[in-house]
């Protein structure tokens, strides 16, 4: 006879429903006919989660196509400090191992890496509306109250039915959030979605490409408001600054990493608010 409290993983949980909600961020870069808004970015245990542990950061975006002509949206890169440039991820178990392996790879570069954002920044969330959760089973839920005493097989099969049902649950919210990429605008045409990233400290820049007729499209936001995250300080100079020495180290962190164009005008703006 076992004891089924604390059994059931806790990998496979939803946020708690106390989970402070994001606050907008509106980053907007255009370069016609794309324009593109950084709406939040959802971090580990950060406002608006909706995983209660979540090893990933979800950028959540919308596409608007300014032109005439139908605009394909192909690929979406995050770089990081050293210029190394990461796709976003179509599966939420496999980027969590990516989250972890980077994660000590970059601590052995020298990073002082760390799961939320560093002192003295604050991560927004979205102006997209309230993020929404479903629902996932738990013992009580599946009708075995916590601390009951079972049969070991009955046992097994409880846990294994739990966690099943929340993994599916937890696969199933992402794949509803995801922007999923390619995808084609037509002329006037919104949408908004979320792109999910492995954890990567102070990111400098989320680009996207794509075409529209015969010509090529990119737009680059840059991410300086976001010095900070994943690193425990964001000064410039210090032992642990990541923009400092051990950026030559990080570059060897990708077998291979393309380094996106800068856009003439860095410089991002915001949407007003009314």
């Amino acid at each position: 006879m076992l004891v089924l409290s604390g059994c059931v993983s806790t990998k496979y949980k939803m946020a708690r429903q106390d989970t402070p909600p994001p606050v907008p961020l509106d980053l907007v870069a255009a370069q016609p006919p794309v324009e593109a808004v950084l709406n939040t970015v959802i971090i580990f245990q950060g406002p608006g989660s909706w995983k209660r542990a979540a090893f990933w950061d979800e950028y959540v975006v919308t596409l608007h196509n300014q032109g005439d002509q139908t605009l394909g949206v192909t690929s979406a890169a995050l770089t990081d400090f050293a210029g190394v440039s990461r796709a976003p991820g179509i599966d939420p178990w496999a980027l969590e191992k990516q989250s972890k392996t980077l994660e000590q790879k970059y601590r052995d570069a020298g990073v002082a890496f760390v799961r939320t954002a560093g002192p003295g920044v604050v991560i927004l969330g979205a102006g997209v509306g309230a993020v929404g959760t479903v629902g996932i089973f738990s013992a009580s839920a599946s009708g075995i109250a916590a601390g009951t005493l079972i049969a070991l097989p009955v046992y097994y099969v409880a846990v294994w039915a739990i966690n099943s049902n929340n993994k599916g649950a937890v696969a199933a919210e992402f794949n509803r959030r995801r922007l999923a990429l390619p995808l084609t605008l037509a002329p006037g045409e919104t949408r908004t979605g979320s792109l999910f990233f492995p954890m990567i400290p102070n990111p400098r820049s989320l680009n996207l490409r794509g075409s529209s007729g015969s010509a090529d499209a990119e737009v680059v936001i840059p991410l300086e408001s976001l010095n900070g995250l994943h690193v425990k300080t964001p000064a410039r100079g210090s032992a642990h600054d990541p923009h400092a020495s051990p950026g030559r180290a990080v570059r060897g962190i990708a077998q291979s990493a393309s380094r996106p164009r800068a856009p003439d005008d860095p410089s991002p703006r915001r949407i007003p608010r009314g």
